[in-house]
């Protein structure tokens, strides 16, 4: 696999398939405590190099504005995490619980109709 440097903080590396991958550092991981990057992959064809330098740009923007995801865990992560410090009664806890491990589609689902 042949790399490609970009910015400082990013790179775009070409893959067996042809395709181009970029990656951008977006900082340390708050939960793992591990290396958080970025990562798109261009699909090959004649214009891929343009469009993985404006994919590149456009995930160093994110990064430098604060719009980039924190971390790679779940919502089940967070919510296990959450529930880790949370300070209230065994019985809320119980109910937390039950809610957190009810998948949302049971809950979409009967009668009640959503606005959107």
């Amino acid at each position: 696999m042949k790399q490609r440097e970009g910015r400082s903080r990013g790179s775009i590396e070409q893959l067996s398939s042809g395709a181009l991958r970029v990656k951008v550092y977006a900082g340390i991981d708050p939960l793992s405590g591990k290396r958080h990057y970025l990562r798109e992959t261009v699909p090959a064809g004649p214009k891929a190099d343009k469009e993985a330098q404006k994919v590149l740009t456009r995930l160093v923007n994110e990064v430098n504005e604060s719009r980039n995801p924190r971390t790679n865990a779940t919502v089940g992560q967070l919510m296990d995490r959450y529930l880790e410090y949370v300070d209230v009664d065994q019985s809320t806890r119980t109910r937390y619980r039950i809610a957190i491990d009810t998948p949302i589609s049971s809950r979409c689902s009967g009668s009640h109709r959503w606005r959107v």
